[in-house]
């Protein structure tokens, strides 16, 4: 089977290619600029990408550009035109009811898959572990730790990997269920966390903000509960930094 990704050296993408190739696919990334070892094709134009799906089974979104849905319709668009049959796409729980601008373009864009007449799979999931570390990461200089007063549901990004490339790799499957990671965490608890793991002896100070966006955080939209997947846990992905 032969399978382009879009995204394929991000975070996600570099853990999904591998995976891929070591079940037998023959894995092509595509990338905006010329290089020896990928597929060229501008996702903001549409340029290049018909060249690019020659020969295609199924294609693995994963790009996630400043204009998602219009990104996502070229795509489609090229995908119908050349035949290619499946379209995989991975998404963000709680899109639907969280009114932040990012989920926002990834609900048009997933709109447009789901829309399209393309046999597609869609997989939403909570954020990866990378992305709950960051904030607390960044106030390394500040004497005191700012959390969240939200709970955030962290996932290995190499177990979304693997479901990714189950889905690339079998039939058409719509949309899957929503999977999260394997605990539910408060923002005081990934604090610690961090703060645990490299050694600062800080007071943490829990915060909330105003507005729409934060409520539907705080009413847990972004989580699921009852669909907790495998794989490392935040402290064991903590564990693995430098």
């Amino acid at each position: 089977m032969a399978i382009l990704v879009t995204g394929g050296t991000g975070t996600l993408g570099r853990e999904l290619v591998p995976v891929l190739r070591a079940r037998d696919a023959r894995v092509e990334v595509l990338s905006r600029r010329v290089h020896p070892q990928f597929r060229t094709g501008d996702l903001d134009s549409g340029a290049g990408l018909d060249a690019a799906l020659d020969g295609i089974d199924t294609v693995v979104h994963l790009a996630a550009g400043k204009d998602q849905p219009g990104e996502t319709a070229r795509l489609v668009e090229a995908m119908t035109r050349r035949g290619v049959p499946h379209l995989v796409f991975v998404s963000i729980v709680g899109i639907d009811d969280i009114p932040f601008p990012y989920f926002r373009q990834k609900l048009a864009a997933e709109d447009a898959v789901l829309a399209s007449s393309l046999g597609v799979s869609v997989l939403r999931t909570t954020q990866f572990h990378s992305f709950a570390a960051a904030p607390f990461l960044g106030q390394r200089l500040s004497p005191v730790l700012l959390a969240p007063r939200l709970e955030i549901q962290p996932i290995d990004v190499r177990e979304v990997a693997t479901r990714l490339a189950d889905l690339a790799l079998g039939s058409p499957r719509g949309r899957v269920p929503d999977v999260g990671g394997p605990s539910v965490l408060a923002g005081h608890e990934l604090a610690r966390e961090v703060g645990r793991r490299f050694g600062w002896r800080k007071p943490i100070v829990d915060f909330g903000l105003p507005g729409r966006t934060w409520a539907a955080f705080a009413a847990g939209h972004h989580l699921v509960p009852d669909n907790r997947s495998g794989g490392r846990t935040f402290a064991a992905y903590l564990g693995s930094l430098d």
